[in-house]
């Protein structure tokens, strides 16, 4: 069994502009918890969060994290297969310690060491939860043999779609992108679900945000988009089919 995507946290510049980005896009349930930081509350897994960068050092972008008994040993072991360490062990007083890696394709994964084991609690309307996440590399194979070794990730083959697969077995799901499009593809993409694109897309551009082209049908009546956010980080938004 792999392991699941635990928290996604949005890095930011302007945190009180942020959250009201996505409270109104989303009318998520977003709590400052101080110190630049803001915790995301969709109704559903995974957690997400929004931090201000600051002077840190840290890029603009969505790291995405896993959970991980030994957070010094897993960064370690990305930089055995391939990948390289981004940030080493760091503290966070009271909760626990992270580490960031990139991979061969430098899309970034974090891994969260927590001090006391635990499930999160979610108070939010579930309305609007993060669905998919897809992950680009310009090696499909290696990709596939990367996360799979370093965090369980088997990825599906797709019958009829070149280079691409599914991991399933948590949600959310996870798509694994080759070739060109691979290539293009920065990071990993989220997918949050919506009862109208529209609606959404005219809420992303009133926010300050940039939707990225028009409505592409899925084939089963359901509808998707890309969109930045003032801080050019990039997400998809998914109006699923009624049917």
């Amino acid at each position: 069994m792999g392991r699941r995507i635990w928290q996604v946290e949005i890095r930011v510049s302007d945190l009180e502009r942020a959250i009201a980005f996505y409270r109104g896009v989303f009318d998520w349930l977003i709590t400052p918890v101080g110190d630049g930081y803001a915790m995301i509350d969709t109704g559903r897994a995974p957690i997400m969060s929004l931090w201000a960068v600051g002077e840190s050092g840290m890029p603009l972008g969505v790291c995405h994290y896993v959970q991980s008994d030994d957070c010094e040993a897993d960064a370690a072991r990305a930089e055995a297969h391939g990948g390289r360490i981004a940030v080493d062990r760091t503290e966070v007083t009271g909760a626990g310690a992270w580490t960031d890696t990139l991979d061969p394709w430098n899309s970034e994964l974090a891994f969260w060491q927590a001090d006391a084991p635990g499930e999160p609690s979610f108070s939010g309307s579930g309305a609007n939860p993060l669905t998919w996440v897809e992950l680009g590399a310009a090696d499909w194979a290696r990709a596939a043999s990367y996360y799979g070794q370093l965090v369980g990730w088997m990825f599906e083959p797709v019958a009829g779609v070149d280079e691409y697969g599914v991991y399933t077995d948590h949600q959310p799901g996870i798509g694994l992108v080759g070739g060109e499009r691979g290539t293009r593809l920065r990071g990993m993409t989220d997918y949050i679900v919506v009862a109208d694109l529209a609606a959404a897309c005219a809420a992303v551009a009133a926010g300050g945000g940039e939707v990225l082209g028009d409505a592409v049908d899925l084939g089963d009546g359901s509808l998707f988009t890309l969109f930045h956010d003032p801080d050019q980080n990039r997400f998809g938004i998914v109006q699923r089919s009624q049917a």
